[in-house]
């Protein structure tokens, strides 16, 4: 699972893989099916209701909620980009806040490593 937020969008991307059960010329088999929940973040740092609604009673949504309680514990929001460096490679532009979920923490990430981002020992 990948969350992250989406500073152009206004966005929590959450996405996650799960398996599917799938059956070819009578031979059953499981492919992983990649599965997606946005929610838009208001200028405050609200989520935005009409999405909480729609959303909250999905296993993953606690962790969007958690996710966004923390950014807003560091007074990131109205939108604030600066003071951030990279995680991997240490660049100070572009970098989003995506959430390592196993740690419960927040990871900085510049564009180049937001879909393939290499272990981090951040």
């Amino acid at each position: 699972m990948s969350m992250r937020y989406d500073q152009n969008r206004k966005r929590i991307i959450c996405r996650w893989e799960e398996p599917i059960k799938v059956v070819m010329n009578k031979k059953e088999g499981f492919i992983n099916r990649s599965r997606m929940i946005t929610v838009k973040v208001n200028e405050n740092g609200k989520l935005n209701s009409k999405d909480r609604r729609r959303h909250e009673k999905h296993p993953m949504f606690p962790n969007i909620h958690r996710f966004n309680k923390i950014l807003n514990n560091m007074n990131y929001f109205p939108e604030h980009e600066n003071g951030h460096r990279c995680a991997v490679c240490g660049l100070e532009q572009d970098v989003s806040p995506s959430y390592d979920v196993k740690r419960q923490s927040i990871i900085w990430l510049c564009r180049d490593h937001l879909t393939n981002s290499p272990k981090v020992d951040a």
